[in-house]
């Protein structure tokens, strides 16, 4: 009798549409699934709806695997390799084949534990992936700078996504990125569709019970969970997505909305980053969605959804890949301040900041320009240390995973490593913030005020990171114009601004801001 294949499914791998499950139910051969779900998968903390998430998620994955035939055991235990050990002595075996781990430190940590079990690890291709490191690898070979847009551009070529039909080698439209088409902001009045919430599956409610006995302290509320789940949950959010929200997404992708949380977005990182839907079925859907369309979707919207998938968030994988060792402790603005207790509570006098957390708190989403030009950019402008503000993210997010957050904090968001993938701080003052959205309407502060009480902490804070880091940035390209409107400015205002910055810097750290 032939031994079975022991398939190693690890918890954001949860599919039968490729990889090593995959082949086995293709082929029929003798397979047994082991599943650990321990406390350390991912070391740091997670919001409690994201440990509900992966957990549910992974055992109705475990049951749909079982209903289709296969073995499976999921095995509950501290540590990772506890559990691959218990597995071991449940039923011995001497080869264990698992997809790459999507953090590399995982990868070597399975290695380590095979070479001390005496076990054959086979660590196949994670095919959950749209491109591969050899892609990468071609890629930046010979490059200085590397930047989301020119990989973008190169792997959209090569699988011919909205390109011309012509065999031009042209992108549909002739315009590579319609990003400057995708920041208006939501008109008053607009309607814009519910995003579909998921009653919890019998599986949920059991784990949303578990967390809420074992997680007294983690970030999150447990009262509104709402996540898919199961494949079934995933793939009708995806149909949701393509038919009910696709067409606006494009223009409004950067708006902010207080009384809309989640505007037109997708909201599929969850499943994607489980393994609930594969990146590349996304893709392919919304594209024969806006083919079928009939001129319903524009193509800013397509444009822009696919380059989120393709573009940013394999650009975001690879990166991780090449640099996370350095990520760890870059901090190359020297910024050391602590993390305002209002990113835990949303206690603030800052509209836009206190609805974003309080969001956060119940459902663990928030879009991008909501974390990178609210949250992110805050923290940069006060002068957080990076990695804790890495670490807040790693939290607070549903979708937070190591390879996505701390690539799009440290080195994005916070600009700690000086520009290895992007070639400026992400910054604005207030300004922004009330022409993308609405908090301002409510706001104690005034987004054209930059000394007074009423000052915006964005506006003030934002020529005080100015005047701090003018040397660095009077040579940036992108920077270098506002290097010189502060310095033009008479030295009596600059210093009543500083002075104001200070304030408010103290204020952020007593709770008072």
């Amino acid at each position: 009798m032939t031994e079975p294949a022991h398939i190693l499914v690890l918890p954001d791998q949860l599919t039968d549409q490729v990889g090593p499950v995959h082949v086995a139910l293709q082929t029929g051969a003798p397979v047994r699934i082991i599943m650990v779900e321990s406390r350390d998968a991912q070391p740091a903390p997670r919001h409690v709806q994201a440990l509900v998430a992966q957990r549910a998620a992974g055992r109705e994955f475990a049951a749909e695997m079982r209903a289709n035939g296969l073995r499976v055991d999921l095995i509950r235990s501290a540590t990772f390799e506890e559990g691959l050990d218990a597995a071991r002595t449940h039923d011995p075996f001497a080869r264990l084949t698992v997809m790459e781990p999507s953090a590399p430190q995982l990868t070597a940590r399975l290695r380590t534990w095979a070479t001390s079990a005496a076990v054959a690890l086979t660590v196949a291709p994670n095919e959950l992936w749209l491109t591969t490191r050899e892609e990468w690898e071609e890629f930046a070979r010979g490059r200085k700078e590397l930047r989301m847009e020119f990989w973008y551009r190169r792997v959209r070529t090569a699988r011919g996504w909205l390109m011309e039909p012509d065999g031009s080698g042209e992108p549909l439209g002739g315009v590579w990125n319609l990003d400057q088409e995708n920041r208006e902001r939501l008109p008053k009045g607009a309607k814009v569709p519910a995003t579909p919430a998921f009653p919890p599956s019998r599986t949920a409610v059991e784990v949303v019970d578990e967390v809420r006995a074992e997680v007294s302290t983690n970030f999150g509320s447990l009262d509104a969970f709402g996540w898919p789940t199961s494949r079934a949950q995933a793939l009708e959010a995806l149909e949701r997505f393509c038919t009910e929200r696709l067409a606006a997404f494009g223009p409004y992708e950067d708006a902010i909305s207080a009384q809309h949380e989640h505007l037109f977005h997708s909201l599929l990182s969850s499943a994607i980053n489980l393994g609930l839907l594969t990146p590349h079925e996304v893709c392919l859907r919304a594209i024969d969605e806006f083919e079928s369309s009939k001129g319903k979707i524009p193509l800013q919207s397509i444009e822009g959804f696919v380059r989120q998938i393709l573009g940013w968030r394999e650009f975001m994988h690879h990166t991780y890949e090449t640099f996370w060792r350095e990520w760890e402790s870059a901090n190359g603005l020297n910024h050391h301040e602590p993390l305002p207790a209002f990113y835990w509570s949303g206690e603030t006098k800052m509209a836009c900041i206190s609805r974003v957390v309080k969001k956060l708190i119940k459902g663990g989403h928030a879009h991008h320009i909501e974390r990178l030009m609210l949250l992110g950019n805050l923290a940069l402008l006060i002068g957080v240390e990076p990695q804790e503000v890495d670490a807040w993210f790693l939290e607070a997010f549903v979708d937070a995973h190591p390879w996505v957050v701390t690539p799009n904090v440290v080195a994005m968001s916070q600009f700690a490593d000086l520009g290895k993938i992007t070639s400026k701080p992400y910054i604005s003052g207030g300004a922004y913030v009330s022409r993308m959205g609405d908090d301002c309407g409510s706001c104690h502060y005034d987004p054209k005020l930059s000394v007074g009480e009423r000052a915006c902490p964005f506006t003030t804070l934002y020529w005080d990171f100015i005047d701090r880091h003018a040397e660095r940035f009077s040579k940036n390209p992108r920077m270098a114009r506002q290097v010189r409107s502060w310095e033009s400015r008479k030295e009596s205002i600059r210093t009543e601004i500083l002075e104001q910055a200070a304030l408010v810097r103290a204020r952020a750290k007593s709770g008072e801001l």
